[in-house]
């Protein structure tokens, strides 16, 4: 409006037309779609096909893949990183809850009980309040306050004036709860602590009953402190692929940083080494407990290894916390023991302070070669890959030689530290009944199963020394890179077989292509001629290494 000069003729006539027209234009833009310039005009993506949701196995598919017979765990789990499988257990510990029933004595012998008279030890807060153990799996505040009010009814004074002790069993009673509540702070504590040395986030849903997250995270922190030192024969190959998986598994958490932490400072093993660590401990399932005895002894030995020094005084401790660790040394002290020739110069021992590669070394027994030769065989090279803990040929090839370990330390004197050691592995055979409950449905039985843990990693280190290698990867062998694994059927043929025979095959690792001599036949095998027998059953294998 503004170009129509002053002067123009009938200008204040003209200006309500175009006003209107002005406005009629507006409208009409207002109206239409907004069309992008040809330059920043988008095509509209087409609806995407229907992708059918990816199903998690179940716990049941799960463990099928990966049981061997008689056994619940054959190797280290990563279990703690199984959202899955950690909130089973922690369904199991409520289920338990649920169905507990405090049985008690009558009110003297309560009394006594927890007074620490009559014959009776003083007991101490977990036992008072009966919380705790593989039986309940774990407990929280409302646990404790729910044990408190079940024994004050049958503990109080007033209900027991003709009891002398009565009085101090009732204070003790309070006490123990006051000291449980506590002690879930500082479980709490740990929680956090542990798991922020890995950068890993614990939601608060999973703290009510704190043990079962405290033990997961140690486990979680052993686990990569073994995996990024390195256990074994490691190569800067091996080694450079650890870190790589460490990063992009762990991100934001530094590996020098992390191994800084449990190396040079004190403060996470004096954390292992706490009564609430020995109380997650208790709570746990025997086949985790079996597995966290396990990597202790390891980190002990990287350690060891590390610093070539004598381990630090926190050990100690440890080892008053946990002394099952002492039985498990001495079992596999035995196996290492085993591997030298009987006779011969004495071993350098587990601690590796004598390498040196004179002919008066001891040397190598022959059980021990001929389990050398079939992990040489199984295992990648570590310059090329490694095979995890949970591979189908390595739980194999250590269940036979578990076999084998346990038919030597059953033979030990009664009451000896091999020998006892066993029962750290076997499986316990329990039932709802077993602890005063009745289950409200029917739950898997075991009693099939004999061991609820098979040490293979350790196995493998103790028998393949200067052979083996073990990082955050997996396993593998001191092999030429490149070299062709083969299973554990191909490492054996069974005796009635025809085949020609031939000597003892003494290399420390195998050539492509060859079966290797564990029993008394060894059969020279090209690629292109595969032998024509049956191949053996894990049955069959079981016989071997007597």
């Amino acid at each position: 409006m503004q170009a129509l000069p002053e002067t123009a003729p009938n200008r204040a006539a003209k200006l309500p037309a175009v006003r209107q027209k002005i406005l009629e234009r507006l409208k009409l833009q207002a109206a239409a779609p907004p069309v992008a310039p040809p330059h920043l005009a988008l095509a509209v993506p087409k609806d995407p096909p229907e992708v059918p949701p990816v199903v998690p196995p179940t716990p049941d598919e799960r463990l099928e893949q990966l049981k061997v017979d008689g056994t619940e765990l054959c190797g280290d789990e990563a279990w703690f990183a199984d959202t899955q499988l950690r909130e089973g257990l922690r369904a199991a510990v409520r289920e338990a809850h649920r169905e507990q029933k405090i049985l008690m004595a009558s009110a003297a012998e309560e009394v006594s009980r927890i007074a620490g008279e009559g014959g009776f030890q003083r007991p101490s807060a977990l036992a008072v309040l009966r919380l705790g153990g593989a039986q309940l799996g774990g407990y929280g505040e409302g646990d404790i306050a729910y044990s408190f009010r079940q024994l004050s009814r049958v503990l109080h004074p007033d209900k027991n004036p003709d009891l002398a002790q009565a009085d101090q069993a009732f204070h003790r009673l309070s006490e123990a709860a006051d000291e449980l509540r506590k002690g879930l702070q500082e479980q709490r504590r740990l929680v956090i602590w542990f798991a922020s040395a890995t950068s890993q986030q614990v939601p608060d849903s999973v703290m009510e009953r704190p043990q079962e997250p405290l033990f997961a995270e140690a486990c979680r922190l052993l686990t990569v402190i073994c995996g990024l030192a390195g256990e074994g024969l490691v190569t800067i190959v091996a080694r450079g692929r650890a870190l790589s998986l460490f990063t992009s598994t762990y991100q934001g958490c530094r590996a020098p940083e992390l191994l800084g932490l449990w190396f040079d400072r004190p403060q996470l093993l004096e954390a292992m080494a706490s009564p609430s660590m020995r109380i997650a401990y208790d709570c746990a399932a025997k086949r985790y407990r079996a597995q966290f005895l396990c990597l202790l002894s390891r980190v002990l030995a990287a350690e060891v290894k590390r610093t070539g020094a004598l381990p630090r005084d926190g050990w100690k401790k440890i080892a008053e916390t946990f002394p099952e660790l002492v039985l498990w040394q001495d079992l596999r002290e035995q196996i290492y023991q085993r591997c030298w020739m009987v006779g011969a110069d004495d071993p350098p021992g587990m601690a590796g302070i004598d390498r040196s590669r004179s002919p008066a070394r001891a040397l190598r027994s022959r059980w021990a070669r001929k389990w050398r030769k079939a992990m040489a065989a199984i295992l990648p090279s570590g310059e090329d890959t490694a095979a995890p803990a949970a591979d189908p040929e390595v739980k194999k090839l250590a269940h036979v030689m578990w076999k084998d370990i346990v038919a030597v330390a059953e033979r030990e004197p009664h009451g000896s530290g091999p020998k006892r050691a066993l029962g750290l592995f076997r499986a316990e055979h329990h039932s709802p009944a077993t602890f005063g409950r009745s289950s409200a449905k029917d739950r898997p039985s075991v009693e099939a199963t004999e061991w609820c843990f098979i040490p293979s990693s350790d196995i493998f280190l103790v028998v393949g020394e200067d052979l083996i290698g073990m990082t955050l990867e997996g396993l593998f062998a001191d092999n030429a890179p490149g070299q062709k694994r083969l299973s554990l059927a191909e490492c054996y043929r069974k005796r009635d077989s025809p085949a020609p025979k031939a000597a003892a095959v003494n290399q420390a690792r195998p050539s492509n292509g060859q079966v290797l001599q564990v029993v008394e036949d060894v059969v020279e095998v090209s690629p292109e001629e595969e032998p024509k027998v049956s191949e053996p059953t894990l049955s069959d294998l079981l016989g071997l290494g007597r």
